[in-house]
C-alpha cells in the first residue's frame, strides 16, 4: 500500500463564518440569496447556500462587510448545499 500525495493549494485557505449575497441568473430572471461563506482563500471559497447549482455555474458573490466587495465566481463542485467556488478574479489584499 502507498501513501497518498496530496496537491498543495495555491493559497492558504481560512476557517470564517461570514454571510454573503449570491447573485445568478436563471431563465433569463436575477436571482438574489443568502449564503455562508465557511472557508474561504485569495482563490475561491466554500459556501453554503439553498441553492441547487451545477458545477460551471458562474455567480456574483457579495460580502457584507463594510466595503461591500463583489466578485464573480464559478462553482466547480457541489455537495449537496456546500459549494467549492473559484473566484474569477483574486480576493483583494
Amino acid at each position: 500500500m502507498t501513501a497518498a500525495t496530496t496537491t498543495p493549494r495555491r493559497w492558504m485557505r481560512y476557517s470564517i463564518d461570514l454571510p454573503v449575497r449570491i447573485t445568478f441568473h436563471r431563465g433569463g430572471e436575477k436571482v438574489v440569496v443568502p449564503g455562508r461563506a465557511v472557508q474561504l482563500s485569495r482563490g475561491g471559497m466554500a459556501l453554503y447556500a439553498g441553492l441547487i447549482l451545477e458545477p460551471g455555474h458562474e455567480i456574483e458573490v457579495e460580502f457584507q462587510t463594510p466595503e461591500k466587495i463583489r466578485l464573480m465566481s464559478v462553482v466547480r463542485n457541489r455537495i449537496v448545499y456546500c459549494f467549492g467556488l473559484e473566484f474569477l478574479a483574486q480576493l483583494p489584499s
